[in-house]
């Protein structure tokens, strides 16, 4: 017997996030209210983890206060993900991260092998800001180029991720017909658990 069972493995939650969100005329029953439910993944990603934990907080800087609550989701690819977290422009040019402008990949110990994982926009190697996607669906081939530091967690919030991936894109394929608004952000620390994903690509073996 030939199984094909893919490699799970144990990560470490030492966070959670909640962002909150509006789509406004989600269909003909109006306006879509909803929260992803987020594991933070502080302990593998340490950086990568405490920058969105700080942006969704809210953080000061020489710049002013760098912070998600009231910015758009500016992009979506159906069947893929949806990126948000310009906090500069709005438009998916800006992003500041908490350390400078940007910041190098952390690591790629985290697979982008599960629907709900968060990750890093980028442009390129070590060019990490303030942008990041969520997966709608396991597209492991990313696994070597953005870093992931998180997992939508809970039915409700997996939900509203399929919600989410429903919304219709403009001609270009990636620009979502419904705008997708961060209308609160928070994130807190928890007793540390254990949640089982699918390991990244490069360990994750067929048994």
């Amino acid at each position: 017997v030939v199984q094909t069972k893919s490699k799970r493995v144990n990560v470490t939650v030492t966070a959670e996030a909640t962002i909150d969100f509006e789509i406004k005329n989600y269909n003909e029953d109006g306006d879509l209210h909803g929260s992803l439910r987020i594991a933070l993944f502080g302990d593998v990603v340490p950086m990568t983890a405490l920058n969105f934990f700080s942006i969704c907080n809210g953080v000061k800087r020489p710049t002013g206060e760098l912070k998600f609550t009231n910015t758009y989701c500016h992009r979506l690819i159906r069947d893929m993900n949806f990126q948000c977290g310009d906090i500069t422009t709005g438009d998916g040019t800006g992003g500041i991260s908490m350390f400078g402008d940007t910041f190098h990949d952390e690591n790629f110990e985290v697979g982008l092998s599960e629907k709900g994982t968060m990750a890093m926009a980028n442009r390129g190697p070590n060019s990490n800001g303030s942008q990041f996607f969520v997966l709608f669906r396991s597209w492991q081939h990313l696994d070597g180029y953005h870093v992931a530091f998180g997992q939508v967690i809970g039915k409700e919030s997996l939900d509203l991720l399929d919600k989410i991936g429903n919304i219709q894109v403009d001609d270009d394929n990636v620009t979502p017909k419904k705008r997708i608004k961060i209308v609160d952000c928070s994130a807190k620390d928890v007793k540390k658990y254990k949640i089982q994903r699918r390991a990244s690509v490069k360990e994750d073996t067929f048994e």
